[in-house]
């Protein structure tokens, strides 16, 4: 947004003051520049519109002080930004403009020097460059924005025609991949969620479906998610095993406005799963796991954690050390040095040391041992399983 202010701060002026002052003259939004050049025409001033910077001589007035008095008025009329005067025609206010200046917030000031095109130029470019910022703004605010609940419901609608109050999802693939073994799994857990909606009657809606590779399944529910551990949760864990030869995980109950952190979730226990050999894993078991997968999808945590363990390579390239082998034993031992020394076959002052060293190389000196050791167990999450 440019101000009278930001206007009236350009260099393009040899001088500029001001004649009349009015409170909060200076943050007045500036849309737009114009020129009062002639007289307008059968009294056209609606020409002019508010937010205008107007620059005048009002040499079509020089001689006649009235109608330079009553051009001003009019401008101020129109609710102009401001009105940067040369005294050419007008060398000072009269105390009608004065008084209508006060009334009006409209400030009128004086200016010296420099050709008019060339001042019209500067704050035009200047307005120009505002607008542009202000475009780009906007797009970055959309980049940034959370994900909008009202997108989400309709999103899942269009996936999986749900329309309750909350929802579940599963997603599952067959431990010996193929495309055969997929489609074949896909009508399994579709027949085992309509098997689900019997035992249930607030099951509002079932889907599934196929995504990259993996079979997607949704329940929806007409009630509001229940509380934490469920027994509908723990009975669709029941039937999910029942289907042999599978690997799956299950998300939580969740209002059907985050259906898209269920599918986050339920992809998550997923990987878990297939990393454990086990048939079904629901997101409420994983513990640690759900916060690596959570700090792992969050690219600023996980691109945070991974500058901690850049700094800590870069340091050892440079000196030869192995603060990272000594930081990721610290994080895993919970800040505890006995278990790290013996973990690493160091001294306990050896692991001291290096912990000291850890803290130089990340820029993390004014850390405490246990902070440090909560920033690497943090890091460590992010990056590992634990």
């Amino acid at each position: 947004m440019v101000t009278v202010e930001d206007i009236t701060s350009l260099a393009v002026f040899d001088r500029i003051w001001l004649a009349c002052p009015c409170d909060g003259f200076e943050a007045r939004t500036v849309t737009n520049c114009g020129t009062l050049d002639y007289e307008p025409f059968f009294d056209d001033y609606n020409a002019f519109v508010p937010g205008e910077f107007i620059f005048t001589t009002l040499g079509f007035a020089q001689a006649d002080p009235a109608l330079a008095e009553d051009a001003v008025l009019k401008m101020m009329d129109r609710d102009v930004a401001a009105l940067a005067i040369k005294p050419v025609a007008m060398k000072s206010v009269t105390k009608r403009i004065a008084q209508a200046s006060l009334e009006a917030g409209v400030p009128i000031f004086f200016y010296d020097g420099r050709y008019l095109e060339r001042i019209i130029t500067e704050a035009m470019n200047l307005i120009d460059a505002d607008s542009e910022s202000s475009k780009q703004a906007a797009m970055v605010d959309k980049l940034l924005a959370p994900a909008d609940s009202s997108r989400v419901r309709n999103l899942i609608f269009q996936i999986a025609g749900a329309t309750g109050s909350a929802i579940q999802c599963i997603a599952a693939t067959p431990q010996s991949p193929d495309e055969a073994a997929l489609h074949a799994l896909r009508g399994q857990l579709g027949g085992l969620l309509q098997e689900y909606a019997l035992r249930f009657p607030d099951v509002e809606a079932s889907h599934v479906m196929l995504y990259q590779g993996i079979v997607l399944g949704f329940i929806s529910f007409s009630r509001k998610p229940q509380t934490v551990i469920t027994i509908a949760e723990a009975d669709l864990s029941m039937l999910a095993s029942q289907i042999p030869g599978m690997h799956c995980g299950i998300s939580q109950e969740l209002p059907l406005e985050e259906g898209d952190l269920a599918i986050r979730q339920a992809l998550a226990s997923l990987s878990t799963a297939q990393q454990e050999e086990a048939n079904a894993i629901r997101w409420s078991q994983l513990r640690l796991d759900a916060f690596h997968a959570a700090a792992s999808t969050d690219r600023l945590f996980a691109r945070t954690s991974q500058h901690i363990y850049d700094l800590l390579d870069e340091y050892d390239r440079t000196h030869g050390s192995e603060l990272r082998t000594t930081a990721e034993a610290y994080a895993a031992a919970f800040g505890d040095v006995k278990a790290t020394s013996e973990a690493l076959f160091q001294h306990p002052n050896t692991v001291r040391y290096r912990i000291k060293k850890v803290k130089e190389a990340i820029h993390a000196e004014f850390l405490t041992d246990k902070e440090l050791a909560a920033v690497l167990v943090m890091a460590r999450i992010a990056q590992t399983r634990i």
